[in-house]
């Protein structure tokens, strides 16, 4: 969680990993809060988290929601990319903070298909 000067908590940030992605979120108590900086070092943190941990290859930062978030996630070199399971391999179980496996839930996880030769995947994917 983020807190201002006074304490208030002004937003949080929290992660959600399945199969070979960690998707980040994050949620900003007020307008002001959500200029204050805190997407930058939520998502600093995410992908720093993402590169130290074994078996995730993609960070997934969700809808943009407007095309100026795009933008601004495509300046800070994070393409923005519409058929999204095509390029985040969610095959596979939820991971809990403490390394716990979930449940599979096979029928959560894209199609096997998507992650074959010739998909979008195999150049999309950064070498992390």
């Amino acid at each position: 969680e983020y807190r201002d000067e006074g304490g208030k908590v002004i937003a949080f940030a929290q992660e959600a990993r399945k199969g070979r992605v960690v998707r980040g979120q994050w949620f900003y108590a007020t307008d002001d809060a959500s200029k204050r900086y805190v997407w930058f070092h939520s998502v600093q943190e995410c992908v720093r988290r993402a590169i130290e941990t074994e078996g995730v290859d993609m960070v997934d930062l969700g809808p943009s929601g407007t095309d100026a978030f795009s933008e601004l996630k495509e300046k800070y070199g994070f393409a923005s990319v519409a058929d999204w399971h095509t390029v985040a391999d969610y095959r596979g179980p939820f991971v809990y903070e403490n390394g716990q496996k979930g449940e599979r839930w096979r029928n959560l996880d894209p199609p096997d298909y998507l992650f074959g030769e010739g998909s979008r995947s195999k150049w999309w994917q950064p070498p992390f």
